[in-house]
This record gives structure tokens, sequence and C-alpha cells, in this order.
């Protein structure tokens, strides 16, 4: 029997912001090449995104079900889907969903999240270790959505991972939980981090970024890191999304592989 016609999905909610596609999901799409040795699309889940950013840059972004029509009349087999997503929750269960329609069309295989287990937990514990590098004479918050047993529990760990590493100054912030800034707030002054007057620093746990996510982290009054500015805390923030960090796209390779396995 001849060996199946493979083709990979890499799959996010998307970004209207240009550098932030090139500089985290393109670089994540050519490792992916890479290691795999199989065509790689981009999939964005949100449609209206994917439509008005398809071909801007001269590569084309997918919507789920153009990808999967597009893979059929092209005569693939198989489908492997590689979320971006930290965790389980709506999006990906989303994405799963919309895949589920077409199973008996083609076969659909989808890698886990970057959070799924308590080993993949301290997996990513250790990578960020890595990309961050915590200085003890600053104060870290690693923000992100909450909205999920997976993230709640994945966070969590994660947490305790820089806790047992030595990093007493790293705190993991979940914006859907109620009240999120004042929890900092109560962390940082419990550091003294008010009456030390040292660097706040914010580090999105997120992939690429959008105009949500800046939105609600920085830019505006009422964002995550003014209210803090406002409470008199000297924050500062990376301006990164994660996927620009080479040791973090390599987890989506390892997902890969362990799906694989």
């Amino acid at each position: 029997m001849s060996e199946k016609k493979t083709v990979l999905f890499l799959a996010s909610f998307g970004t209207s912001v240009l550098r932030a596609k090139e500089e985290s999901y393109d670089k994540i799409q050519a490792l992916l090449e890479e290691t795999s040795h199989l065509p790689v699309w981009q999939i964005f889940t949100d449609d209206d995104t994917a439509r008005a950013v398809s071909g801007v840059d001269g590569k084309t972004i997918y919507t789920v079900e153009d990808a999967l029509e597009t893979a059929i009349i092209l005569g693939y087999d198989n489908v492997i889907v590689v979320p971006v997503f930290f965790a389980k929750g709506e999006l990906y269960n989303s994405l799963r969903t919309r895949l589920d329609y077409y199973r008996d069309r083609i076969d659909i295989s989808m890698t886990e999240a970057v959070l799924y287990n308590a080993a993949s937990c301290h997996e990513v514990a250790r990578v960020l270790m890595e990309v961050i590098r915590p200085a003890p004479e600053k104060e870290y918050l690693l923000v992100g959505h909450g909205n999920s047993v997976y993230h709640n529990q994945g966070y969590g760990i994660v947490e305790e991972a820089f806790r047992s590493a030595g990093y007493e100054n790293v705190r993991v912030i979940k914006l859907k939980e109620k009240d999120s800034v004042g929890q900092a707030i109560a962390w940082l002054k419990k550091r003294g981090a008010d009456m030390r007057d040292v660097q706040v620093e914010i580090v999105p746990l997120v992939v690429a970024w959008g105009d949500y996510m800046v939105g609600e982290l920085y830019s505006s009054e009422d964002s995550f890191m003014w209210q803090l500015r406002k409470a008199g805390f000297r924050t500062v923030f990376t301006g990164k999304g994660l996927g620009e960090y080479e040791k973090f796209r390599g987890i989506y390779t390892s997902r890969l592989a362990d799906l694989k396995k």
C-alpha cells in the first residue's frame, strides 16, 4: 500500500498584525516544514481575519473549511492539525468540532495543546525559564487567559515549577479570573515591590500578538499594565509573543512527534 499523502495545518485564532504573524506563526510554520518534510498550511479559526490577511504578504491563509475542501480537491488522504493554543478550552474544542464535519471525507488527527498534562507543563516551564531568564532584582507577572480547567491547572503547575526552581519572583496571573489586577497588586505588595520600587515585567502567555490582547494587556488606560502603573508599580512590557522565541517554537515539533508515536 502506498504511503498516505499528508498535509499539516498550523491552526491559530489568527492575528491582523502582520509583524506578529511573520515573527510567530510564519516561523513555526517554517520549523514544522523543515522537521516534518511535509507541506504546512496556515489556518486562522477567525474567518474574517483569515480572509483579510490572506495574500497580503504573498502567503495564503485558510479558514478551517477552505483548507479542508482544498486538501480534498488536491488529493490529500491525511490532515494533521497542529493548534498553537495554550490549553484545551473554547478555541481548541471549537476547532475540533469544525474538523469533525469532515472526518468521513478525509483522515484527520490533531496534536495536543501546549499544556495538556503535568509533563507538558513542566516542559513549558523549563522553556519559559530559558526564554525569560528571570533576574532576581525584578518581579515577573506571566499573564494569560484562564478560561478552562486545563488553563487553570496547567498555569498552576507552571507557577509551582518556577517556585521549585527558586524563582519566588514569578507569578502567573489569569486574566479571566475575577479581579486579576487586584490579585497581582496583592502579590506585588506582599513581595514589597511597591516599597522597593522594583521593575515589574509583564510577560504575555500568548503565541502571537492580536489587537484584542494588545488592548487588554497594555495599550488602553484600563489595560492590565496601566492599572498596575496607576497603583504605583514601575511596570514594563516585553512586547513579544512567545512564538517569537526559537525555544518556544520547538514545543510544536515536540507535540507533532508525540502524535506520531
